[in-house]
């Protein structure tokens, strides 16, 4: 026990010192080097550095022997980063930037052929195929549309840390292996310096071919996680990402509200150009994600693996739809069930037309 608090403390203290400094650094530097593009990709580079570094140490330090489910292998840490490393380089250049969702689902691709054969995010309640099937689309959509979450400052760093704290209380609560709790805590303080740099108003903004590669290393962390029985706690947890990726498509589909750029078109973003400041949607959105937080380590316990999903997915509803009418009058649970079906059947009918004149 001694030894995982020092850890714990080491983890905390340099962590957060070494990004907040990289940080720091950047913001200061950044400013001699030419060329815009390169200035805003090169802002996800402290954070991909410190990634490597930590996670490759507490590989090395942390003890793991009889501490996970599956055989617990280095590929698991150092496959997905080293495959970070080469998308975040394709990103850096404007003619392989293009490239980068390819280049994302084929390293989802090959991290999921490095897994060992007893690895399995949904333990055994479906078939092998099938599990590592719903592993690839899963870890893909999740790299591949992560940057909708960067439409205002401070969004995204709001919804990381939900997101590690949930892996870190899990591991304090012995649901979760120790490395994969401090995996959470150094990212999770990597992430608490760029909040600072990230807080509205921003010095520091991650481009959307960054956030897709922020994406994949957090992707990878929940997917192995996912196969110590805490696929439930992270459905919960990620919910609310869930339900906007779905919505935002949705729109785009069918024609209807829709804006070119697909983070425009999330409630959290309509909500802020309607009126309602950044570090007011981030506030709310941080009642809601710590709600969802003590659901899923109550989840870690319960047998059932469905109830508190399912209800966390009407909560997440229901926020999401009181975010988006922020500005309006308070409705009843019948106008709001009216105005749910009245948009779905819009959808569809649009949907449906767009169809009809292809």
């Amino acid at each position: 026990m001694t030894y995982q608090l020092i850890l714990t403390i080491i983890t905390l203290f340099v962590g957060f010192s070494l990004s907040f400094v990289s940080f720091y650094l950047y913001s200061k530097k950044i400013k001699t080097v030419s060329s815009n593009v390169l200035k805003k990709e090169l802002a996800f580079a402290p954070i991909y550095l410190c990634c490597v570094v930590f996670l490759s140490l507490l590989y090395l330090i942390t003890p793991i022997e009889d501490d996970f489910i599956h055989d617990f292998r280095a590929t698991e840490t150092f496959i997905p980063l080293l495959l970070a490393g080469i998308c975040y380089t394709l990103s850096l250049f404007s003619k392989t930037a293009k490239f980068l969702d390819i280049a994302l689902i084929f390293s989802v691709a090959v991290s999921i052929s490095f897994l060992p054969q007893d690895f399995l995010m949904f333990n055994g309640i479906i078939p092998f195929w099938a599990d590592r099937t719903l592993i690839f689309i899963l870890w893909s959509v999740f790299s591949c549309f992560y940057f909708i979450l960067n439409g205002i400052d401070g969004i995204l760093a709001t919804f990381n840390s939900a997101y590690l704290l949930t892996l870190v209380i899990l591991c304090f609560l012995d649901a979760a292996p120790l490395f994969y709790g401090l995996a959470g805590l150094s990212l999770l303080t990597i992430n608490g310096s760029f909040m600072i740099f990230n807080w509205c108003p921003a010095k520091i903004k991650l481009t959307d071919n960054s956030c897709k590669i922020f994406g994949f290393i957090l992707g990878a962390l929940m997917v192995f996680g996912s196969s110590e029985n805490l696929a439930p706690c992270f459905s919960i947890i990620l919910t609310l990402f869930a339900l906007e990726l779905l919505q935002s498509l949705a729109k785009k589909l069918s024609l209807r509200d829709r804006y070119n750029k697909l983070s425009s078109n999330t409630i959290y973003y309509q909500a802020h150009i309607r009126g309602l400041a950044p570090q007011q949607v981030c506030f709310a959105i941080i009642k809601i994600q710590l709600l969802f937080i003590i659901l899923s380590c109550f989840q870690a316990y319960l047998p059932n693996a469905t109830s508190l999903p399912i209800a966390s997915l009407f909560l997440a509803a229901w926020f999401l739809n009181k975010l988006q009418h922020w500005d309006e009058p308070n409705q009843n649970i019948k106008e709001i069930n009216q105005e749910f079906m009245n948009d779905l059947r819009q959808n569809i009918n649009d949907f449906k037309n767009t169809i009809n004149r292809d």
